[in-house]
């Protein structure tokens, strides 16, 4: 790659330590999550912007536009052109291309097919470095025949594109209708369309249940900790059934502190940093001051109801909290939302239900998934074809590829 290069050169940082170099910058300043945060081929503006000061001072060079930056660092293997002028840091290689005698497209896409088997001593990188990139090895073809073999990706690109773009919208519309229907069986004409009682009770849930907060013992009392009993955090919440606590307290612990033991089957909220995670407790845990339990009677109500009822109904709070620092809702906003009980044996009909069609979406959203990965396989697939000179007919015609070079 660096004999068909202008210049092939990473960039550098100006000291951030030296506010001249950054206060009033002009000139745009491109970082790895530049390139990462940009959802199309073209490069066109920046977070951070430096100084000429700052340019000068630091290995970082002033990049002319329609160049392709290359990131080595992290999410390495990642190029963009460039749109205007710019200086890098040193994560990102620059190709600067020798005009008219290369097709900058074509050597876009020969970065983007290289960057995922970027090796050395035949393990794949964490990283990229720029005596790898310069040693790239380029099949280059004729001039127009990169043309129309750009030509030829852009047209099997844009195909594949639309229909990943129909994927993730109904990706999307799989999870809108899983919060419709579950809103019509808990709020909508749902019992009746089933013939279900109409005489379920309905209360506030502090009415029905008993909700208790928690707290956390005093990190710097050793004796509060490494108990046999497990204390959990927003963080510790992986999904229903799913808890996994990094820590235990101690009786002493317990006792001394805002904290409270939780028995089985009760429904863990999160009410503030991680606000809408839920959960059902299979033992007796101790919580900390993110999240409220909602004690269940397992005898008059089954957990599995009120967990997939207050997942939908919770949901609001995503929009509207009262948190300052930690947004979240309040153990009164908890207890305030209204909750209705049917009979066990309609609670367990529910659930099936629920499960029926969760099942159904699970199913539909795994094929979309599986979709969208056969479609960045067949974008890999174009490349490859592409590279190997058989993706579009040579033309014996075509200016060889020599007299470039």
């Amino acid at each position: 790659l660096n004999d068909i290069a202008i210049r092939l050169q990473a960039g550098g940082t100006p000291s951030t330590k030296q506010s001249a170099y950054y206060e009033n910058g002009k000139i745009p300043f491109v970082k790895i999550d530049d390139i990462t945060d940009t959802n199309t081929k073209y490069l066109e503006t920046t977070k951070i912007k430096i100084t000429k000061e700052g340019l000068n001072n630091s290995s970082a060079w002033l990049v002319p536009e329609n160049s392709i930056l290359y990131s080595m660092y992290a999410s390495y293997g990642l190029p963009i052109i460039n749109k205007i002028k710019v200086a890098t840091n040193q994560a990102i290689i620059v190709y600067e291309p020798p005009k008219e005698l290369i097709s900058l497209d074509f050597i876009y896409y020969f970065l983007k097919f290289m960057g995922p088997f970027s090796t050395t001593k035949g393990t794949t990188q964490k990283n990229l470095n720029a005596g790898i990139v310069k040693n790239y090895q380029v099949l280059l073809p004729p001039l127009n025949e990169q043309k129309r073999i750009v030509s030829k990706i852009n047209q099997l690109f844009s195909y594949i594109n639309s229909i990943e773009q129909s994927m993730k919208y109904t990706k999307q519309q799989l999870g809108g209708y899983r919060y419709s229907y579950n809103n019509w069986i808990f709020h909508g004409d749902f019992k009746e369309k089933f013939g279900f009682s109409s005489n379920w009770e309905e209360k506030p849930l502090g009415k029905i249940f008993k909700i208790i907060g928690g707290g956390t013992p005093d990190t710097k009392k050793s004796q509060y900790w490494d108990g046999n009993i497990p204390w959990v955090t927003s963080a510790d919440i992986h999904g229903i059934k799913n808890i996994m606590p990094r820590r235990n307290v101690s009786q002493l612990g317990i006792d001394n502190s805002a904290t409270h033991k939780i028995p089985p089957n009760s429904i863990l909220v999160v009410t503030r940093e991680g606000l809408g995670k839920l959960e059902i407790t299979s033992e007796p845990i101790c919580i900390n001051q993110d999240i409220q339990a909602v004690i269940i009677d397992s005898n008059i109500i089954l957990p599995l109801f009120v967990l997939n009822y207050l997942s939908q109904t919770i949901q609001i709070f995503r929009f509207r909290n009262q948190g300052t620092t930690i947004s979240g809702v309040t153990k009164k906003q908890l207890s305030d939302i209204q909750f209705f009980l049917p009979s066990l044996d309609e609670q367990e009909k529910i659930i099936g239900h629920m499960e029926m069609a969760e099942a159904r979406i699970q199913n539909s959203q795994n094929t979309v998934n599986s979709t969208l990965q056969k479609l960045q396989t067949m974008k890999m697939s174009v490349l490859k074809k592409a590279f190997e000179g058989k993706l579009v007919p040579q033309d014996p015609n075509d200016e060889p590829a020599s007299v470039l070079l």
